[in-house]
């Protein structure tokens, strides 16, 4: 254990700033930060090549992904456009950037994302300078309450993998307009309980074995940012329904308060 929390110590200590690693934001860029994290369940280098894909035609988006909770720094998302997280608030079960991680004997775990430090820097992003946040899937275990409220939700937990459909959409919002009724052949219904009426609900799953019929999506504005909340996602069958991609293109224009183009149909196939 001793040589374990060594090691982490040392690694942290001698990791670069992530922000200075980067070369600055160009002019008329769009800068998105992203993190998946590596926990247990979800697939987090298959969740990132389908996002990438997804937002593959816009040119001048620029997609920075965080493949560990200790690369994300506050000064990171200081000028970024959007973040989309899909962490929950365990730590990274194993730390696959140590020196030694190619080849181990033995684990070391790796760090939290929702640190204090950091859900006040994305919380002030948002509400202050205007940056968009996409809450994917388990953000909302990220096990903060002040962030959770953040997000103006209760969070319901999911049982096991089943179909999940995706219903009772809401036509009239942005986000879910044009979008109908579809189904996800394998995930896990993450769900909430919306606090405030200010908070609209874009749409809601049935879970197929469970019977279970719960919000799985919203959407608020908060300050100067807004915030979209889109749950299904825990396996890679979620982002290959071109229903869910067209839902998840149109929100990250919606939470940067951009104007909606219409998602490129030909994308839809080509990591299927």
């Amino acid at each position: 254990m001793r040589a374990g929390l060594a090691s982490l110590t040392a690694a942290t200590a001698s990791l670069p700033n992530a922000h200075a690693a980067l070369r600055p934001k160009a002019s008329g860029e769009t800068k998105v930060v992203a993190l998946f994290g590596n926990d247990e369940d979800p697939c987090g280098i298959g969740h990132e090549i389908h996002v990438r894909s997804l937002f593959e035609s816009k040119k001048d988006w620029r997609l920075i992904f965080v493949r560990a909770n200790k690369f994300f720094t506050p000064e990171l998302i200081s000028d970024a456009d959007l973040l989309i997280t899909s962490c929950n608030g365990s730590a990274d079960p194993i730390d696959l950037f140590t020196a030694d991680a190619g080849i181990a004997e033995s684990v070391v775990q790796g760090v939290p994302l929702w640190t204090d430090a950091n859900v006040k820097a994305v919380m002030d992003n948002v509400r202050n300078r205007g940056m968009g946040l996409l809450a994917l899937n388990n953000t909302i275990c990220a096990g903060n309450r002040q962030f959770v409220d953040f997000l103006d939700v209760k969070e319901i937990l999911p049982h096991d993998f089943e179909p999940l459909w995706v219903r009772r959409l809401n036509r009239s919002h942005p986000i879910t307009q044009g979008v109908g009724k579809f189904c996800i052949s394998h995930d896990k219904q993450y769900a909430v309980l919306i606090k405030s009426p200010s908070t609209v609900t874009l749409f809601e799953t049935t879970a197929v074995h469970e019977k279970r019929q719960a919000v799985s999506g919203w959407a608020l504005e908060s300050g100067k940012g807004r915030i979209a909340g889109l749950l299904p996602g825990s396996t890679i069958h979620a982002y290959q329904a071109p229903e869910y991609r067209n839902i998840i293109w149109r929100a990250a224009h919606w939470a940067m308060n951009r104007d909606i183009q219409p998602y490129p149909e030909a994308q839809n196939t080509l990591y299927d």
